[in-house]
């Protein structure tokens, strides 16, 4: 198990971080620390640090990814 650090920028919406933590749970991740702050053009910048395995980090990139509010995904090296 290693630790990932996961930067996303979305659209804020009611179910978004309940859509994020879904993705991450399914995938086996398990998330240490949670970081979300909205602007003031409803974008929301989200910080996630998780556990899991990291032959998963490229696969779990794209599943969130794919959520329908996520405009960009990226994986910060630890």
């Amino acid at each position: 198990m290693e630790t990932i650090n996961i930067i996303l920028t979305a659209n804020n919406a009611e179910d978004l971080i309940l859509r994020i933590t879904a993705e991450l749970h399914k995938r086996g991740f398990e998330i240490k620390s949670f970081m979300y702050n909205v602007d003031k053009f409803d974008v929301a910048k989200i910080g996630i640090t998780a556990v899991g395995e990291i032959s998963k980090k490229e696969q779990i990139l794209r599943q969130l990814y794919r959520l329908y509010d996520i405009k960009q995904a990226d994986l910060k090296a630890c």
